[in-house]
């Protein structure tokens, strides 16, 4: 029996019946009823589906049941039930195979696998794709072989078999070479995950590497969300390789796309992202206003893990100020969380650093107690890296207790520990207490400990642990009465001191530089931010002198009035004054001339000439209050796409002519009589008088397309549209409006650049 054939069998103990009073329908419109509850009654859903399933069973149409079998996993999946959904998945995955349907088996197979893995049964996901994968190769579909060799990464990756996971990854991109949406997706996933598994074996430059090849593909696609999220592992990755510049402005590149998405969560992680930078590059203010930031959000969101990740943060950057008092409080705050909702790894830190501040402080009992439940943490989760580092740090204690029997046993088992896993750092430094310790007692072990100790220092070019070993094997060997060899180590020391503050000065070096740098960001950003309160002056200037041309405008008409009256008594009373009645003529005219003027001006949007959105609604009211019942009147209600990121790419003077243009090309489309007003900001209405819902829908249309395929200063852009009509029973120019705006709002969510008509169900 083969591995999918192992959980098929289950799933017919989990078929159930519905009632009898869908018994009249076919299998086909049981299955197409239930898809279409999906969304509304999912517990109605499954129940129809699985009645279609046995009804299709009854009349042998095997291809239906492999169908509604799919739905019944997805719907068991989505429900979070993965055993369940591998059932189905797996039964439906036979029939295929069982009529030879390759693709739909394979793909079936795919979901199974999957479903397994969200069970954690990685060896039974493992043969599945061993079984599934040489007939994808045979069938031909690279797409096909490619998420074969993803879901075998998958699993290998969540084994922790991460150099496995890396060479199917690399595998499955070189068949990931198309263009369209679904498979850049599935590249894009891919990398992240080559990038993930290179951080976990500690290969900084290719997680580096593959994250901004996630990044790229992400980008290509447009998914913001994604983008932002990238953007912060991958600040990460740079912050990890000592890039702070580089990091940095990646990390307020995400922290500012956060800005414009519904992802408070990655936002919160963004920010913590950012702090940890600020910490690395000395500004701790500034690090502890982002993290304390992502803390309050994850403490209104009640998120223990996240309240726990920044705590700990924090309490580093007090460490780091050596203010071990509110250090401790943060560290304390994480140990006092629900441990069932807080992560093993993160609280295990809080110990462990509350260890490290009391063995600084000389409390060695309560540093033993907090070290020894670190370790205890770090044993459960076998995280073998973490027991090194905290047996030497447990060695240190009993060192301080002046304990030395339980101290060398401790180094010894940090540095068995770190020499299991490879930890070359851990080693050395293992290797330098050890040895340090054992001079005087057994000190021909103590300087082959601390040779080896250079060695390794050597080896990872880690110079001040190099120092350390150097200053005990002076030490060693003036015990030994070997005066030249000491001198010798001491003047590597020297040397190596010289190099070793040359490397300090440009680190430190390089650590200004990159404070600088985010202090040149952060003054950019508040230029740009008061440049965008200045152009929402300069707005509010230009309608207050609107505002004004109006009033002047009511003045003219005043005095036209009475220069007309005027005009008429001169007339009557001085008709031999023919020369006095023609300059006045004269002034009537040239009054009238301004007045028409101004009125031009009061009732035009000074920067795109449309209508503005006060004569918009004057025009609207007048047509309103002679409209018939059976007449006429659409109201379209457009938005530039994005515009947002068009001012921050290009500035609010690009921003201006893109606005410019798209009312200069609404005016050149639209009828003769239609009325074009700018409604505000990067937002137009159109009026369409005596159009009926098909055209109004066309002319929307052919907009759409015309703004799309054109560009505004070199600068491409989308619009999203929403139309209305009387006949939806408008009873002012508001409320038609408003229904417009609601459609508008539809082609907003639904993915922009798209015409949507308004319907009730938008009210709700």
């Amino acid at each position: 029996m083969s591995p999918i054939e192992v959980l098929s069998q289950e799933s017919d103990q989990k078929i159930s019946n519905v009632g009898s009073e869908y018994d009249q329908l076919s299998d086909v419109e049981l299955i197409e009823l239930a898809e279409s509850f999906e969304n509304t009654n999912l517990n109605l859903s499954q129940q129809l589906a699985i009645k279609g399933l046995n009804k299709s069973e009854e009349n042998n149409n095997s291809i239906l049941s492999a169908k509604a079998l799919r739905f019944l996993g997805n719907l068991a999946d989505n429900a979070k039930d993965f055993e369940l959904a591998a059932s189905y998945f797996s039964k439906g995955a036979l029939i295929y195979r069982e009529k030879d349907h390759q693709e739909n088996y394979i793909k079936m197979s795919l979901y199974y696998t999957k479903a397994l893995l969200k069970q954690k049964l990685y060896k039974n996901a493992t043969e599945i794709v061993n079984e599934i994968l040489p007939i994808a190769i045979d069938f031909g579909d690279k797409t096909l072989i490619g998420r074969s060799l993803i879901l075998k990464g998958d699993g290998l990756y969540k084994s922790k078999r991460y150099e496995e996971a890396i060479s199917e990854y690399l595998e499955a991109t070189t068949y990931l070479t198309g263009h369209g949406v679904v498979i850049q997706k599935f590249l894009g996933n891919t990398y992240k995950q080559l990038a993930q598994s290179y951080k976990r074996v500690k290969n900084r430059e290719n997680t580096a590497l593959y994250y901004k090849k996630t990044l790229d593909v992400y980008t290509a696609l447009r998914d913001e969300k994604l983008m932002a999220r990238t953007l912060n592992t991958l600040a990460e990755a740079e912050r990890y390789l000592g890039n702070y510049v580089i990091a940095l402005d990646y990390s307020i590149r995400g922290i500012e796309l956060h800005k414009l998405l519904e992802d408070p969560e990655g936002r919160a992680k963004a920010l913590t992202g950012a702090g940890i930078i600020y910490r690395y590059i000395g500004r701790y203010e500034k690090s502890l206003k982002h993290i304390h930031e992502a803390y309050l959000y994850y403490k209104k969101m009640n998120d223990s893990s996240g309240i726990a990740k920044t705590s700990n943060q924090m309490g580093l950057i007090y460490t780091r100020l050596k203010q071990f008092d509110q250090a401790r409080s943060f560290y304390q705050l994480t140990i006092d969380l629900p441990t069932t909702e807080v992560d093993a790894n993160t609280l295990a830190t809080a110990l462990r650093e509350l260890a490290v501040i009391d063995l600084y402080n000389g409390d060695f009992t309560t540093a033993l107690i907090m070290a020894e439940k670190a370790l205890d943490t770090y044993q459960l989760e076998n995280d073998k890296d973490k027991q090194a580092l905290i047996l030497r740090i447990i060695g240190n204690i009993f060192r301080g207790l002046e304990d030395k029997t339980n101290a060398i046993d401790f180094y010894r088992q940090s540095l068995a520990t770190a020499s299991e896993v490879g930890n070359r750092l851990y080693e050395a430094k293992a290797k330098t207490s050890l040895g340090g310790l054992l001079i005087g007692e057994n000190t021909g072990e103590a300087i082959e400990l601390l040779i080896e100790a250079v060695e390794t220092s050597e080896e990872i070019n880690n110079k001040i642990q190099m120092l350390h070993a150097y200053g005990f094997l002076i030490k060693a060997e003036k015990v030994n009465g070997n005066i030249i060899a000491a001198l010798d180590y001491a003047e590597k020391k020297i040397s190596l001191s010289r190099l070793v503050q040359e490397q300090t000065e440009n680190s430190e070096l390089v650590l200004q530089k990159a404070s600088l740098y985010s202090h040149k960001m952060e003054i950019e950003l508040e230029s740009l931010r008061e440049k965008a309160k200045l152009d929402a002056l300069e707005l509010e200037k230009k309608s207050n002198q609107i505002e004004i041309a109006g009033q002047a405008q009511k003045i003219s008409d005043l005095e036209l009035v009475k220069n007309k009256y005027a005009s008429i008594a001169l007339v009557a009373l001085l008709i031999i004054c023919l020369l006095v009645v023609l300059a006045i003529y004269r002034r009537f005219n040239d009054s009238k001339k301004r007045n028409i003027e101004l009125d031009y001006l009061a009732a035009r949007d000074p920067l795109t000439n449309c209508y503005n959105r006060r004569v918009l609604f004057e025009l609207m009211s007048r047509d309103f209050a002679s409209l018939e019942p059976f007449n006429e009147y659409c109201v379209i209600m457009i938005d530039i796409d994005h515009f947002k990121k068009v001012n921050d790419t290009y500035g609010h003077s690009k921003g201006d002519e893109v606005i410019r243009g798209v009312g200069d090309l609404l005016q050149n489309t639209v009828r003769q009589n239609d009325i074009v007003a700018r409604y505000g900001g990067e937002e137009f209405c159109v009026v369409l008088p005596s159009a009926s819902l098909n055209q109004a829908m066309r002319i929307s249309e052919t907009i759409r397309s015309k703004i799309e395929s054109s560009m505004f200063e070199n600068i491409s852009i989308t619009s999203s549209f929403g139309v209305s009509s009387i006949k939806f029973k408008a009873k002012s120019p508001s409320e038609i409006i408003n229904q417009a705006d609601d459609a508008l709002y539809k082609s907003k969510a639904s993915g922009r650049n798209r015409v949507t008509l308004w319907d009730e169900s938008l009210c709700k």
